[in-house]
């Protein structure tokens, strides 16, 4: 079962994770040990190496661009926030 910008866990452990394959004769290869319950069926979304650099280096150009009016302690502070929030919510600390 599958939506649009949330994760649906069907039965098995399986979590949405990035996994690195090489397509070879008509098959997508893991290039590292992928945790699935076997026959479990996955969503894929095909991206190049290349492609997926460039949106990455431009997402971090953006925060470079946008962190750069902000004094390094403010920035501090807000992640420090944003861990304790996350913290709190996960595990009720």
């Amino acid at each position: 079962m599958i939506k649009k910008g949330k994760t649906i866990q069907k039965g098995g452990d399986s979590m949405s994770q990035v996994i690195e394959a090489v397509f070879e004769n008509g098959v997508f290869r893991p290039l590292r040990p992928v945790k699935m319950t076997e026959r479990e069926v996955v969503a894929i979304k095909i991206i190049s190496t290349g492609e997926w650099q460039s949106k990455f280096s431009n997402v971090i150009s953006r925060i470079h661009k946008n962190t750069a009016r902000h004094r390094s302690e403010e920035i501090e502070a807000d992640i420090l926030s944003a861990v304790k929030e996350v913290r709190k919510e996960k595990y009720g600390d």
